[in-house]
């Protein structure tokens, strides 16, 4: 038996269900055991499908944390000068967007999402910087 018959063979293992492991003796060479693969694990019920009865939604919590809160509402507050409008209309203008798609800072710790954290801190992060160089008045 040569080397492609072997390999034919390991296929050949490898395809079969009910099949998984064979030993094949070459004449006076030792023999060669061809084991199949052993086949991923099933995940754990709480990781993949359940039935309707037993399903339980898991909280979807997308807040953002109480520190970005805290960090915000600090860049906020130096930035507008207790004026939150201002950081409104900032925010609006950096994101394009209208002033009615910010969310406002007071509603920052009930409402933040971290999506809106990760804008909004990196648009008041850089907003703060300006300032302390005082490229702003």
């Amino acid at each position: 038996m040569d080397i492609t018959e072997v390999i034919e063979l390991m296929s050949i293992v490898d395809s079969m269900d009910n099949i998984s492991e064979i030993t094949v003796t070459l004449g006076d060479t030792p023999s060669v055991n061809i084991k199949k693969a052993s086949s991923p694990s099933l995940l754990p019920p709480d990781k993949g499908f359940q039935s309707a009865s037993t399903f339980t939604a898991r909280p979807t919590n997308n807040l953002a944390t109480p520190g970005q809160v805290k960090f915000a509402l600090d860049l906020a507050t130096k930035i507008g000068n207790g004026n939150m409008s201002t950081v409104v209309n900032g925010l609006a203008h950096s994101l394009e967007l209208t002033v009615d798609e910010i969310l406002h800072p007071d509603s920052w710790p009930e409402q933040m999402t971290k999506e809106h954290a990760s804008l909004y801190l990196d648009i008041l992060e850089a907003q703060y910087k300006k300032m302390q160089k005082g490229a702003w008045g």
